[in-house]
């Protein structure tokens, strides 16, 4: 199993439940793929740098996964259907960072 920090960005449009009703699918199609999510935390709603797809702002949501290498490009590419997901970036690393990131510690 590979290790994976991984980031997605979803529409700022999305309800509270739309957007847990995402995050649920996402966890459903890493265990499709073999895969585990680690751990995770919500980044929230945060404004981007520039416009992406007429969205301003995005929800932030960032994982540690475990996932077998070869079936990393399957997740992106289910990722790239889903009209929900603004960006994504999964970053292969030989252990994972510290948790609570900075980003949830900033906001304290």
């Amino acid at each position: 199993m590979a290790l994976f920090e991984h980031v997605i960005m979803l529409r700022q449009d999305l309800s509270s439940t739309d957007l847990s009703g995402e995050l649920k699918k996402h966890e459903d199609l890493l265990v499709e793929l073999n895969g585990n999510v680690v751990y995770k935390e919500s980044w929230g709603l945060r404004n981007l740098a520039y416009p992406i797809k007429e969205n301003k702002k995005a929800f932030y949501e960032f994982m540690n996964i475990e996932i077998p290498q070869e079936n990393i490009d399957q997740l992106n590419s289910k990722l790239n259907l889903n009209e929900n997901v603004i960006r994504y970036l999964s970053v292969k690393v030989k252990s994972f960072g510290d948790t609570p990131t900075l980003m949830t510690k900033e906001k304290e």
